[in-house]
């Protein structure tokens, strides 16, 4: 049944869509195959008993390299080897990328190309030159891939306002954080575009939480695997909208295979850290439950909140009108600081937007299967 399901041929599959013209289901359970034929390089089927529909001379051709490919890896097709992360301090950020222009961005793929790889390997980036329009978040993110709608809008706008619903919109000291972990499907992406500024305060700030997520592995595995089990309460409760997520502080990706040369790295997916929006803790006296325990759980944010607020590793940065921040909503903390008192009836506008994590993946691997 697993070698008649991956059959190719026109019939199997659409040329054009490339998508399957059958159901696994359709394919009996006891068929069997009654002529085998192959050279150096594919393997011909012929089936019998076979699924509804089809003449006895179908034929099934695999190549011989996929099919060793699938008992030892699963797949089918060759996978490039995976693009390493880079984890970075303020010195390595600095030294290892450099801005991208907005024009070079828009009109040249390999420049997109590069542009993508740096988000995946430091998440982070700044682009210059950006036209001081309201539209030009939206062409920026679009060229990765369509925006995220939430109920801020497409896109929203960063600006000191009284009685505001986010402490984004006012004019106070903002803690690192990442945006909307109460929500089931997060942003992966965030884009700031700055259109006006005229304050000398308000300076953005970016530090690596993979980073903070090594050390600590590194320094004390104990607290490391508490922050990876335990989960917290994340929530938005306002009279409009109520959200609520709960969520490990560091998310991994399954251990599938060579355990035993895999470290913590290897794993890690994405962190979730956003004080301003945390939840009330659920208290229980029963330590064997995953949610976050304040006993148990209290040193190791501790650890962590140290390790993210080092000097050396915080990325400061006073945007400026035509400036851009691209970054790894799930990877890369920002904050802001407050602005000076000098500041007070300055404008200050930054116009934002997210990006979901697949479109993201998705231009990421056409780039790279095109330059590489």
């Amino acid at each position: 049944v697993a070698l008649r399901d991956l059959c190719q041929c026109s019939k199997c599959v659409d040329s054009s869509t490339r998508q399957k013209l059958f159901s696994t289901p359709d394919i009996p359970s006891d068929i069997k195959a009654k002529e085998i034929t192959h050279d150096s390089g594919n393997v011909s089927i012929k089936w019998q008993n076979d699924a509804p529909g089809y003449a006895e001379d179908h034929v099934t051709t695999l190549p011989l390299e996929g099919l060793r490919r699938l008992c030892s890896r699963g797949k089918m097709t060759p996978e490039p080897a995976p693009i390493p992360r880079t984890y970075w301090n303020t010195q390595a950020y600095t030294s290892e990328t450099s801005d991208f222009d907005y024009e070079d961005y828009m009109s040249s793929d390999s420049t997109l190309y590069s542009a993508a790889r740096q988000l995946h390997t430091h998440g982070l980036l700044f682009m210059t030159n950006v036209p001081e329009d309201e539209e030009s978040v939206v062409r920026v993110a679009e060229r990765i891939g369509p925006l995220k709608t939430t109920f801020y809008g497409k896109t929203w706008d960063v600006r000191s306002v009284p009685e505001a619903k986010n402490v984004a919109y006012t004019a106070q000291n903002l803690g690192f954080h990442m945006d909307l972990m109460y929500m089931k499907q997060p942003p992966h992406l965030q884009l700031l575009h700055c259109i006006r500024s005229s304050s000398a305060g308000g300076a953005s700030l970016f530090t690596d939480s993979f980073l903070a997520a090594r050390d600590l592995s590194e320094a004390d595995f104990h607290a490391y695997a508490g922050l990876s089990s335990q989960t917290v309460e994340f929530h938005y409760d306002h009279p409009d909208h109520y959200y609520h997520q709960s969520r490990r502080v560091i998310e991994e990706y399954p251990a599938l295979e060579n355990l035993q040369t895999l470290t913590p790295m290897d794993f890690l997916e994405s962190v979730a850290w956003s004080p301003p929006f945390q939840g009330p803790f659920k208290l229980q006296s029963d330590l064997s439950l995953h949610t976050f325990n304040l006993q148990t759980g209290q040193l190791p944010a501790k650890k962590f909140n140290d390790l993210i607020h080092r000097p050396e590793v915080i990325y400061e940065r006073l945007m400026k009108p035509g400036e851009c921040v691209i970054f790894d909503n799930r990877r890369v903390l920002h904050a802001r600081k407050a602005f000076e008192v000098g500041d007070a009836g300055k404008e200050r506008w930054l116009r934002g937007a997210y990006v979901d994590k697949d479109p993201f993946v998705s231009k990421l691997k056409i780039l790279r299967d095109r330059f590489e």
